[in-house]
């Protein structure tokens, strides 16, 4: 038996690979052996981009904005160009919870729910008819289906949702709206319409909960502050937060056909076994005696 990911050669595209936990999912790939076209919109805009080889693995950075329908059809010439048919696709790219305003619905800007409805909703709607269409267009081109079938390694679409999808978030409900439609919506459509696209391609979801990135270590004061406690530990039965490392692996796990070829339309939820209540007090110097009653709902 083959234990291997068998992701080598595989092209991988990674919305939002720029970012704390996209960056990781590129170098994760790039690690086992794919070819990788990282889509950000921070990358500088290339009229002539090109391929590094950081062996195992190749990659390609690109500019993009997953919203622009123009945008995202340059960089997808590029990619295609560059290692043929996007394979794998991961939707990374959005509006993060962190960078938001903090506002109930009563006082907040509808601008600012426009907006991240506009990138975390539409532009993963765009990007996944992107990598559905490049399927559709190789089987066509190809003699048959079946060879096509053959061709292509490890198809799937995996969107990195939130547990804020799941639980909500007080502060922030744009966002956690905008989590749940992808993350449940738009992965139960895709559960019946991806395999009638190509019949090995797989489409998945990730739902982390609070990630350890430099970000969260500097909101919450880090480990043994009230809030680290709330965010991290009162509601997580591994009381503790989640690695970055630890989501990329769970996306190599699902992306990898030999180790997930049956696992589809399922949102994997990566959040130490996050809960809705309390279940871990706190205990620092005030015992937190409160919050130990109380049903939790931020993300």
């Amino acid at each position: 038996m083959d234990l291997g990911l068998g992701l080598e050669d595989t092209h991988v595209l990674v919305t939002g690979g720029d970012g704390i936990i996209g960056s990781i999912i590129v170098s994760a790939f790039l690690s086992a052996g794919a070819n990788v076209s990282s889509l950000d919109i921070t990358h500088p805009q290339d009229s002539q981009p090109s391929v590094e080889s950081l062996s195992p693995g190749k990659l390609l950075n690109l500019h993009a904005d997953i919203t622009s329908t123009s945008s995202l059809t340059t960089a997808w010439d590029f990619a295609t160009s560059a290692f043929g048919t996007v394979e794998c696709c991961i939707a990374a790219a959005g509006v993060d919870l962190s960078v938001l305003p903090q506002s109930g619905i009563t006082d907040m800007d509808p601008s600012t729910w426009n907006r991240i409805f506009t990138t975390n909703i539409h532009g993963t709607f765009l990007t996944t008819k992107f990598w559905l269409r490049g399927l559709r267009d190789h089987i066509s081109s190809s003699s048959s289906s079946s060879s096509a079938n053959t061709e292509i390694k490890n198809p799937g679409f995996i969107i990195i949702g939130s547990e804020a999808g799941h639980f909500g978030v007080e502060t922030q409900a744009a966002y956690s709206a905008s989590k749940s439609a992808v993350q449940y919506g738009l992965l139960s459509s895709l559960r019946v319409e991806v395999p009638k696209i190509h019949a090995r391609a797989r489409s998945n979801a990730i739902a982390p909960g609070a990630v350890n990135t430099p970000r969260f270590q500097e909101e919450t004061n880090g480990a043994g502050t009230r809030r680290w406690w709330k965010e991290c530990e009162a509601t997580t039965g591994l009381k503790k937060p989640v690695e970055v490392e630890q989501v990329a692996r769970s996306v190599l796990f699902l992306a990898s056909e030999r180790w997930s070829g049956n696992v589809h339309g399922q949102c994997l939820n990566v959040d130490s076994g996050k809960q809705g209540v309390v279940v871990w007090e706190y205990e620092g110097d005030d015992g937190g005696k409160e919050e130990e009653e109380k049903v939790l709902m931020d993300g």
